[in-house]
């Protein structure tokens, strides 16, 4: 399978971004307390950001179908370190392989605006996810003190001399 990635049609697809959103704060939380506050202002925030060529919003199809979607930026508090604000695969698609695909994806589009690596949060309970951010090199570097029982992780990007994108 060979996914495709295309920029969040809002007008379109809000609804999808706002149901792919509330399953990720389920993964993430296990509950849905709190998330009414934590979209309020989404589909504003979007609309601001998708005209932002730091920002991207992705859709990620397989034929006619979206089965996830992306949420990272080109900067963080560290220099030449894009961030990563969501990661969302359907669940028939989590363990499929896609994610690799993702990753991928991520690192060269982070790379190719001049990002030197990439952090992401991630609660200590979502193991799947845990799991799958180690076997791809993501290193525990701190705690979130914004968001309850998560950390950050990080993720160096580097190009080898022929060219190949390595992640370390």
């Amino acid at each position: 399978m060979k996914p495709e990635f295309h920029p969040v049609n809002v007008d379109d697809h809000f609804a999808v971004c706002m149901a792919f959103r509330r399953d990720a704060y389920l993964c993430t939380f296990q509950s849905d307390h709190g998330f009414a506050p934590f979209i309020r202002g989404y589909e504003e925030r979007m609309r601001a950001r998708l005209v932002d060529p730091r920002w991207y919003y992705i859709h990620i199809w397989d034929n006619d179908q979206i089965i996830g979607q992306l949420e990272f930026k080109s900067y963080s508090d560290e220099a030449e370190t894009g961030y990563i604000h969501l990661i969302y695969l359907i669940p028939e698609y989590r363990g499929s392989g896609v994610a690799d695909i993702v990753q991928k994806f991520m690192a060269d589009t982070l790379y190719q605006a001049g990002c030197q690596a990439m952090l992401l949060t991630v609660s200590r309970t979502n193991e799947r996810a845990l799991r799958h951010y180690r076997r791809w090199g993501w290193q525990r570097v701190g705690e979130d003190g914004s968001l309850r029982g998560t950390d950050i992780y990080r993720r160096d990007i580097r190009i080898q001399p022929d060219g190949e994108l390595v992640l370390c």
